[in-house]
């Protein structure tokens, strides 16, 4: 490690809170496109686009002109408007409202900051509602979430998670969550059958990402929400990880033709370059009266001028159709490559919709001894619950795939390899480094060359 990376390093050991287990080994600086740099000059791929915040890749050229623009001022000093009370009106805010709700099929949009303040705004919504529309007792109301979750982290959402890590400090928690299991239709008609005056709504995500890339067998989606109705409780969809054409459709719902009464999205709309986050709703959902809710920064002229831009990206570069064809292709090239004798005995599965992939490892593999792998052959990613995240940014091209494959075969490759001889790995290829070419993602077409960490 050179005394660059160290520097930082140290940085964060100094001042930083210690509530992540940071990686040693890499400290990044510059991006494009799909690629990361870090401060030794050595190029990766993002295999993880920031858990879909960076969907559109990072500094995506007109992303980055409607910026420049947001930020500077006329001759006389006249700009963009910051922050103002909310009981006032932006002409940002009005438009993206105005497009988003077009663009989307719903009937109204609440801005908040972040995912997890959605997943909270939500979760009064359904219990407003519920008190209110249903008539359920005072103080009755039940939330029900799914086994295996990850809505956020406030003190209410954790007390849903069935991830103790997530919770075991921070009760005493909310007592009006159930938790049924995910995938399992009999067991949610079960909760609602015998608690169902009670529920005010259902919050699920159509796939669990930091469960582990968890996709439900078809049809379940469409049943839950056909049980919500029957027992006139609200359906709530948490698209954070999933929404704006990660899935390959504009929201992971509409595979199955399911059109939530409320939903979250978040990640993807800033970018990378803003925190911002939307709660829709259907009319008779959206029931919030004055003073009941409210977010200083919430709507701010920033944040929905780049949503706004976000969205029309997204339409006019077809992600979603970019993401269902390059995530097909991606996934049959995992399978293909990872299917070798060497790997596959320790892989139990492979599974993806679209852009958002998991290789699932067998018990004994050790997840962040091979994360740090992955970065050795030029592939920044994430694990989840011993599942390696594949989710690149959705202009990804079908060359980079095979890029990126090539990355993980040959990390998986000696990751294994060095396990099953029991002794230190072999020095790493002296090779020289593939090529990407970034394309589709308004970037100019040029080769950029992918350095191995090698000898690192």
């Amino acid at each position: 490690m050179t005394s660059r990376t160290q520097t930082y390093l140290e940085k964060r050991d100094r001042h930083g809170a210690r509530h992540y287990k940071g990686n040693r080994t890499v400290v990044f600086e510059k991006a494009r496109g799909i690629f990361l740099m870090d401060v030794e000059g050595r190029e990766y791929i993002d295999a993880a686009a920031g858990y879909s915040s960076v969907n559109l890749g990072h500094n995506h050229p007109k992303l980055c002109a409607v910026g420049r623009k947001l930020y500077d001022t006329d001759s006389e000093g006249w700009g963009a408007v910051n922050v103002v009370p909310n009981a006032f009106l932006t002409v940002a805010q009005a438009d993206f409202l105005e497009y988003s709700c077009a663009y989307l099929d719903v009937a109204r949009g609440l801005a908040t900051n972040g995912g997890a303040e959605g997943i909270e705004t939500a979760l009064k919504l359904m219990l407003k509602w519920g008190y209110t529309r249903k008539h359920i007792p005072k103080d009755k109301a039940i939330i029900v979430m799914f086994d295996g979750n990850f809505h956020g982290r406030t003190t209410t959402i954790v007390g849903g998670s069935s991830e103790p890590k997530y919770k075991k400090y921070f009760g005493p928690y909310a007592g009006n969550i159930i938790n049924v299991p995910y995938d399992d239709i009999d067991a949610l008609a079960r909760v609602l059958n015998k608690n169902g005056k009670r529920i005010a709504g259902i919050i699920i995500e159509p796939i669990q990402g930091e469960g582990g890339v968890v996709i439900p067998r078809n049809g379940y989606l469409s049943e839950c929400y056909a049980l919500s109705k029957e027992h006139n409780v609200v359906f709530c969809a948490d698209e954070i990880q999933t929404g704006l054409g990660r899935t390959g459709e504009l929201l992971a719902c509409m595979h199955e033709g399911v059109k939530p009464d409320i939903f979250v999205v978040a990640k993807s709309l800033g970018a990378g370059k803003n925190a911002v986050a939307m709660v829709y709703a259907k009319e008779e959902f959206m029931c919030f009266d004055p003073g009941e809710h409210g977010s200083t920064y919430g709507g701010n002229t920033a944040a929905m001028t780049l949503a706004g831009a976000v969205l029309q990206i997204i339409k006019e570069e077809k992600l979603c159709e970019q993401s269902r064809k390059v995530g097909a292709y991606l996934l049959e090239q995992l399978r293909t490559k990872l299917s070798r004798p060497e790997i596959h005995p320790h892989v139990t599965a492979i599974r993806g919709r679209g852009l958002m992939i998991g290789v699932e490892l067998a018990s004994h593999v050790n997840t962040e001894a091979l994360i740090d792998r992955l970065l050795e052959h030029g592939v920044m990613t994430k694990d989840a619950h011993g599942v390696i995240r594949v989710t690149p940014p959705l202009i990804i091209d079908e060359d980079n795939c095979d890029t990126l494959v090539e990355g993980i075969h040959d990390a998986f490759l000696a990751e294994f390899a060095k396990s099953k001889r029991q002794e230190p790995a072999a020095k790493a290829s002296t090779r020289k480094p593939a090529c990407m070419t970034a394309r589709k993602s308004g970037m100019p077409k040029k080769t950029v060359p992918l350095q191995r960490n090698v000898g690192k």
